[in-house]
């Protein structure tokens, strides 16, 4: 076993509290042979735990690290060693400023190389700042869709139902357009899609181009899910005509489980 000693390079936005970010690695082996050192790319984490980061002096720490392992290489070799070990070390004892060096931590490994990586996806890559999905909007489709889901999955018919149904054999290869849900009652393909009558107008003129396609091939009835049967909004009218001069029936939320019972209903009468 190979022993080594890793410091972590460390982002301290407030220097008289405890919270630390660990940014960036730096492995030596014992004789004080520079293993590896890394810095994150992603300043995500910083900007969320400190808005005012210095973002010029976070790019710029890669270059001072090499440039400070390459003087210290030339300086080790006329000293016999342990220069950049003992800068580090100073470093970690005369702590000030955002950017800090931790105190050593000992590790015992096979490959000093792989050893590295792993210390670095502990230590640091695991910290990566992950952005949460924003909530939908209320009205869009994601959120009608989000409720569609969730009334389906609750029906004991829902491993009945298809999901994400591609068009292209109907339209034309290549075509990534997919409806929402499916099921087949009596020779009769249903098709159910979310849709904002306020903000999809243009998705309107796709869902009825696509019906058109479809019924051209076979039997199908297709049901647009809206939040409202009928917005007051101009656009949203003008978007239900579209869907209702295409044979597309309009079926809004709040009458959803009436929906849910005709297609109970329907599919109980499937043999």
């Amino acid at each position: 076993m190979i022993p080594c000693e890793y410091f972590l390079v460390q982002y301290v936005p407030f220097p008289r509290e405890e919270l630390r970010l660990p940014i960036g690695l730096i492995l030596l082996e014992a004789s004080g042979k520079l293993v590896r050192q890394s810095i994150a790319r992603d300043w995500r984490a910083v900007r969320c735990l400190d808005p005012r980061a210095d973002l010029a002096l976070l790019r710029a720490l890669p270059s001072y690290l090499d440039q400070m392992a390459e003087e210290h290489r030339a300086t080790s070799v006329a000293a016999g060693g342990g220069s950049l070990r003992r800068e580090l070390l100073r470093m970690a004892e005369s702590n000030f400023g955002a950017i800090q060096i931790a105190p050593p931590r000992g590790v015992e490994t096979q490959d000093p190389a792989q050893e590295f990586d792993r210390l670095f996806n502990e230590h640091v890559a695991s910290r990566r700042f992950h952005v949460a999905p924003s909530a939908p909007r209320a009205g869009s489709r994601r959120w009608i869709q989000s409720r569609l889901l969730q009334t389906l999955e609750a029906t004991t018919f829902w491993p009945r139902l298809r999901r994400n149904i591609p068009v292209d054999e109907f339209t034309a290869p290549g075509d990534r357009f997919q409806i929402d849900f499916s099921y087949r009652p009596n020779g009769v393909t249903k098709y159910l899609h979310a849709l904002s009558l306020e903000h999809d107008w243009n998705q309107a003129k796709v869902l009825s181009y696509t019906f058109a396609k479809i019924r051209a091939r076979m039997p199908a009835a297709l049901t647009a899910i809206v939040a409202e049967e009928n917005p007051p909004q101009a656009a949203a009218h003008s978007c239900r005509r579209i869907l209702l001069d295409a044979g597309i029936a309009v079926h809004p939320l709040t009458a959803l489980d009436g929906l849910v019972d005709q297609m109970r209903r329907e599919l109980e009468t499937v043999i």
